[in-house]
C-alpha cells in the first residue's frame, strides 16, 4: 500500500512521514487518539507529527516500527529527507526572492546584453556577480534611498524615468573611471580650456584634441552608453582627486556633445566639492532645473555663445538661409551645427530644419575613450 502511494504522487512533491502515518491509520481504521494511546504519547504530539511539524526522534521511530512493522531507520529516513527538502526549498525561495528584488532595482537584461554583467545560469553565481558589481554583500538596495537624483529635470515627456536605473548607470560609470589614468587635476588649466572650447568645435580634429586636452588638465573623460528610462546625456563626479566627465552618446550629434561637455565642465569647476557629489544630466531639459543646473546651463550657453547667436537671429522673420548660418559660424568661430542646435532649442528654427549641418561625433571620439571596449578590465575593478 505504501509503495503504491509513492508511485502515484508527482516526484516534485515533498512527502513527509506524517502522510505515511496517516495512510497506515486509514488502512487499520485507527484514529490519531488510538495511535497516541498505543505509543504512549499525547495527542498533540501525534497531531504535530502527522502534520510534519514535529520531527521524528529515534525513540519515536522505534515505536512506529513496532506499531507498523517497518524498520526504525525507515521512519528516520522519511523524516530526514523531508526536512532536507524543506531546507532546500526554503533556500531556493530565498534566492528567488532576492533575484526578484535585484530585477526590481536593476535593468538586468539590458545590462547583460551590454555585457556589463556576465550572464549566469546558476542563481548563486548570478547573485555573486551582482554583489561584485555593487561591491557589497548586502543586496537589500536600502542604499538606493540615500541617492535620489534631484538634478534630473523630469518633464512630462520623461514620465517613465527610472531613478534606480540611473543609479545603476552611475555605478557602472564609477567602475569605468577606475581604469582610466590621468595627470594631477589642474583647475586653472581647465578654466582656460573651457574658455577656448568654441575654437575646438570648428577643427577637423576638434573632438580628439579637446578630449586629449581634458586628460592633460587631469580630467578623466570617457563614453559610456546610457540605459533605458534614464535619458542621460552626461555626468560628472570625482574619482579620488580627479574629476570625471562621462558622455553617453545618446544623441550622436556635435551640438549635443559640445553642450553636454560644457555643462559638465561647469559642474566640475563650480559644484564638485566632495566624493559624494555627482551630477547625471539630461541637457535637453534646460528649462526645468535647480540652481546648480541653471548655473551649468548658463555657463555652457556662455561658452557656446548662445546669447550672441540669439541676438543675431531673433529678429529674423520667415525663412533663415543656410548661408546666414555659415556666416554666423565663421564670425563666432563656432561650428554651424551648434548654431542650428541653439536656434532649435530656443524655437527660432524648426526641430528638423538644417539638421544636416550637425556632424556625427561617434567616429571622431578616439577608441580609447569608449569604456565598453574594456569591459573585462572594468568588471575586475572593485
Amino acid at each position: 500500500m505504501v509503495i503504491k502511494m509513492v508511485n502515484t504522487l508527482q516526484p516534485f512533491i515533498n512527502i513527509g512521514p506524517g502522510e505515511f502515518i496517516r495512510e497506515e491509520l486509514d488502512e487499520r481504521g485507527w484514529r490519531q487518539e488510538d495511535l497516541a494511546d498505543i505509543l504512549g504519547m499525547n495527542i498533540k504530539s501525534i497531531n504535530m507529527i502527522i502534520k510534519n511539524k514535529q520531527s521524528i526522534t529515534p525513540e519515536t521511530a522505534r515505536l512506529l516500527s513496532k506499531t507498523f512493522g517497518q524498520s526504525p531507520q525507515y521512519w528516520l529516513n522519511l523524516d530526514s529527507m523531508y526536512r532536507l527538502q524543506l531546507q532546500e526549498e526554503s533556500q531556493k525561495e530565498a534566492m528567488v526572492e532576492l533575484k526578484a528584488n535585484i530585477y526590481k532595482y536593476m535593468p538586468i537584461q539590458e545590462m547583460v546584453k551590454k555585457d556589463w554583467i556576465c550572464a549566469r545560469s546558476n542563481l548563486e553565481q548570478f547573485v555573486k556577480e551582482v554583489q561584485r558589481f555593487w561591491n557589497t554583500q548586502d543586496l537589500s538596495f536600502d542604499f538606493f534611498n540615500d541617492k535620489l537624483l534631484p538634478q534630473f529635470r523630469k518633464s512630462s515627456a520623461y514620465g517613465r524615468f527610472n531613478n534606480n536605473y540611473a543609479l545603476c548607470w552611475y555605478r557602472m560609470a564609477q567602475r569605468s573611471a577606475k581604469i582610466y589614468e590621468s595627470s594631477e587635476y589642474d583647475k586653472p588649466a581647465l578654466k582656460l580650456l573651457a574658455s577656448q572650447i568654441h575654437t575646438y568645435t570648428v577643427r577637423d580634429d576638434g573632438i580628439a584634441a579637446f578630449t586629449g586636452a581634458l586628460e592633460q588638465c587631469g580630467v578623466k573623460f570617457f563614453v559610456l552608453s546610457h540605459l533605458q528610462k534614464t535619458y542621460t546625456d552626461g555626468a560628472s563626479f570625482l574619482d579620488g582627486e580627479n574629476p570625471v566627465i562621462v558622455y553617453t552618446k545618446r544623441y550622436d550629434r556635435n551640438d549635443n556633445f559640445w553642450f553636454t561637455i560644457a555643462h559638465e565642465i561647469a559642474h566640475v569647476l563650480r559644484h564638485l566639492n566632495t566624493a559624494e557629489d555627482f551630477f547625471i544630466d539630461n541637457v535637453e531639459e534646460r528649462n526645468q532645473a535647480g540652481t546648480t543646473e541653471q548655473e551649468a546651463n548658463e555657463f555652457a550657453s556662455e561658452l557656446l555663445k548662445s546669447k550672441a547667436i540669439i541676438d543675431i537671429f531673433e529678429l529674423k522673420t520667415g525663412y533663415i538661409q543656410q548661408r546666414l548660418i555659415y556666416d554666423t559660424a565663421e564670425y563666432l568661430h563656432l561650428h554651424p551645427g551648434i548654431i542650428v542646435g541653439i536656434l532649435q532649442h530656443n524655437d527660432l528654427l524648426s526641430p528638423s530644419y538644417l539638421n544636416r549641418l550637425k556632424d556625427i561625433v561617434s567616429q571622431s571620439i578616439p577608441d580609447q575613450y569608449y569604456a565598453e571596449n574594456y569591459l573585462e578590465e572594468i568588471r575586475n575593478c572593485a
